[in-house]
């Protein structure tokens, strides 16, 4: 299963977020098919690195669960063991079914066929623009009553 087109990528070079590896949303890599997990079953890719993957679907992970990440598509190796690392409620669907996005880190790194850089990460928001300054006197309180 693809990502789903309105889900924002999710997406940040590695040495800016000190994360261990770049994180590239489904898009970049559409070598990838599919993504199934055992135990469970398919999953949409959300996001993959070379250390991890973010996963949506039907099946709730306890953190700490081994599970292997089995990929039909060129990523070398086409199967690697991992193991939960969050796991929380993304949707809740009609008649109340659950969707979960589960975060896995590979016990291995893999090979990714990406087609486009990492996204940089988004630019940190400007500071808040400075108040007057604290030695300057209040203005005078005004009773509208």
């Amino acid at each position: 299963m693809r990502s789903n087109p309105k889900q924002e990528p999710v997406a940040a070079v590695a040495e800016s977020s000190g994360r261990a590896d770049a994180r590239y949303p489904a898009t970049a890599v559409p070598a990838i098919k599919s993504v199934r997990l055992s135990p469970g079953d398919v999953v949409t890719l959300l996001n993959v690195s070379a250390s991890g993957i973010l996963v949506e679907g039907k099946t709730r992970f306890v953190p700490g669960t081994r599970v292997s990440v089995i990929f039909d598509g060129a990523v070398t190796p086409p199967q690697v063991k991992g193991r939960v690392v969050r796991c929380q409620v993304s949707a809740i669907g009609t008649g109340g079914a659950l969707q979960y996005q589960s975060g896995i880190a590979f016990e291995a790194k893999v090979t990714l066929p990406v087609e486009q850089p990492a996204e940089p990460a988004p630019p940190e928001p400007a500071p808040p623009p400075r108040a007057a300054k604290a030695n300057a006197p209040p203005a005078p309180a005004r009773n509208r009553w």
